[in-house]
């Protein structure tokens, strides 16, 4: 008898030290992350909008948390490769994924054999920007409204789109389909290829990110004709809104934000999503991201999870609406 309450009282206190030790590793995680280099992927290529977005907030992350925050592309089926990559990796905090709309709304419905699923093969941390599509054109002999664009296009019945990611794919396909005029999709492995092809005449019109855009619309070698966004652009008050052009269906934006793999220490992501919402506070973070035409709009771990859902679904049913099948 006195033995087995000797057994009952050793495996209590077993299981109390073991509790205690997983407790005190937990804050010892959170103290101490990070302790190694953070590799951040960039499922695009160097140049382009998740690029340019993930090297602000390592440069920044860097700045309030300490340690090393490096920027790595993995290009590759529209952000397929490098976002399966980090799925498929170890869930401690130090890969990171610049996730967006369109790897994690968009591919789902637009793929048939996604090698992941988006929302339970991933940690969704925080999300870093919303972003609206700008209707950019070739600025030599342009025409002068999207109105007029839609015109020559219907007269043409050849025009074709350059997209660099799926987000700016359906973007555009849903354009045509709404304006009623037939285009071809051409695919790039990132936008900036796309925008030298619009600029050298190979293509005839994108749906790009601002971030991508702005620049070669300011140096006057593009013209936009419109933005997606449901009012104007703070940074291009000038530029109307597709709706106000005449086409109100055209309200769809991307989204870019933070992921990692399954699983991911609750404490680890809560500092992390806690520091990038602390960054949406600084002036002088905003004007960086302002710098590229984008709006920094951070939010919550548990908001993001939730964001990330609905987004999943809304996406999903435009692209149905619009009638595009899955390849």
């Amino acid at each position: 008898m006195l033995s087995r309450l000797f057994f009952c009282l050793s495996r209590v206190f077993r299981l109390a030290s073991g509790s205690a030790v997983v407790a005190v590793a937990t804050i010892a995680t959170a103290q101490t992350y990070p302790s190694k280099p953070v590799r951040i992927i960039n499922p695009y290529t160097a140049g382009s909008t998740g690029d340019s977005i993930a090297r602000i907030v390592a440069d920044e992350l860097k700045a309030s948390m300490g340690g090393t925050f490096l920027v790595e592309s993995k290009p590759g089926a529209v952000g397929q490769v490098g976002s399966d990559y980090v799925s498929k990796s170890p869930a401690d905090g130090y890969t990171l994924l610049v996730s967006s709309s369109a790897t994690h709304s968009i591919g789902p419905w637009l793929t048939k054999a996604l090698p992941y699923d988006a929302l339970k093969d991933f940690t969704h941390i925080a999300r870093l920007v919303m972003i609206p599509y700008m209707l950019v054109v070739k600025a030599e002999n342009a025409p002068s409204t999207a109105a007029d664009f839609v015109a020559e296009a219907r007269r043409k019945g050849n025009m074709s789109y350059g997209y660099g990611s799926s987000t700016a794919q359906v973007a555009a396909m849903a354009f045509a389909s709404s304006a009623r005029f037939p285009a071809l999709g051409v695919p790039y492995k990132g936008q900036p290829a796309a925008v030298n092809d619009l600029i050298g005449g190979q293509i005839q019109f994108m749906m790009a990110d601002l971030s991508v855009a702005a620049p070669l619309v300011r140096a006057g070698k593009l013209k936009a004709l419109g933005v997606t966004s449901t009012t104007r652009s703070a940074l291009w008050p000038d530029i109307p809104t597709l709706s106000e052009a005449g086409f109100p269906e055209n309200d769809l934006v991307a989204w870019v934000g933070f992921a990692g793999p399954p699983k991911m220490p609750k404490d680890v992501v809560d500092r992390l999503s806690a520091e990038i919402v602390k960054l949406g506070q600084k002036p002088e973070v905003r004007q960086r991201f302002a710098g590229l035409g984008l709006d920094f709009s951070p939010n919550t771990f548990s908001d993001h999870v939730e964001f990330t859902k609905s987004q999943l679904n809304a996406w999903g049913s435009r692209i149905k609406a619009a009638g595009i099948q899955p390849e």
